[in-house]
């Protein structure tokens, strides 16, 4: 083992299986509780990261007012008005790509879930992984016997679960439909042509539900319930934080499209 594999595996793959194993311990083996319980335990940490994410778009948006002040004050000066276009981009354009780190952060305990149920379905569970202390309740789990990785008539080790593959497109499709409530304008970048968003959104959609649901499908269905289960906290996530936008939508469907005064 490389050390670049042994840092991966001390700061990150060790912890996270010591964590599932003492879900394991604690819920009498079922790997399924543990699963959405280390899903909901990861995703509370990153919450902050996460919100901040979600106002992406809104942080696009605010840079075309920017944009548009410098394009009026050096419309006669084009070397300055690139200058200071590019200026606004690297200063405030930054934190708008701050959903991008949500997306780097659970690649790696994707990756680490799947090599653990491999391992699992395997039986090569390397003894190791397991912090000393955890030894006098937790090693039994090192078993794959020891683990009832049935759910709902599921086999959490098997793949191609058809269930699970609907459920997390039908959710990744409500997940995108949720990014786009706050409509971002598409900022003008001076000497060049503005790009169709609405098309290049849509195509993106499609492209993540048929992919999400590839994944799904191919994978042991317990990493298939752990996307299920992020994606559906993302889900609910976006409904908490864009609740008043869902409100007004709502409201205006009801009326039957006829305008609706909030309070």
């Amino acid at each position: 083992m490389n050390i670049f594999s042994l840092l991966f595996t001390e700061i990150l793959y060790r912890p996270i299986f010591n964590l599932l194993v003492m879900f394991l311990a604690i819920f009498w083996g079922n790997l399924w509780i543990a699963i959405i319980l280390l899903t909901l335990v990861i995703r509370t940490l990153m919450i902050k990261q996460t919100l901040a994410g979600n106002d992406m778009q809104k942080g696009m948006a605010d840079l075309q007012p920017k944009l548009n002040a410098i394009q009026e004050k050096y419309k006669d000066d084009p070397k300055k008005l690139s200058e200071e276009t590019m200026k606004v981009f690297k200063s405030d354009g930054k934190w708008a790509f701050k959903g991008c780190l949500m997306m780097l952060i659970q690649i790696p305990v994707f990756i680490w879930l799947y090599r653990v149920v491999r391992r699992i379905t395997a039986n090569t569970i390397p003894a190791w992984w397991l912090y000393s202390f955890f030894h006098g309740f937790g090693a039994q789990y090192l078993d794959p016997k020891s683990i009832n990785h049935h759910f709902l008539g599921m086999d959490l080790l098997a793949t191609k679960n058809i269930a699970l593959t609907i459920i997390a497109a039908v959710l990744t499709y409500l997940q995108t439909k949720f990014t786009t409530l706050a409509k971002p304008a598409t900022p003008n970048i001076p000497g060049q042509k503005t790009p169709d968003m609405g098309k290049m959104m849509w195509f993106m959609n499609v492209f993540l539900v048929v992919m999400i649901g590839s994944f799904v499908y191919t994978l042991n269905a317990a990493v298939g319930l752990y996307i299920v289960t992020t994606t559906l906290f993302s889900v609910c996530q976006y409904g908490y934080q864009y609740r008043a936008i869902l409100y007004a939508k709502w409201k205006e469907w009801t009326s039957k499209g006829k305008g609706v005064v909030l309070k």
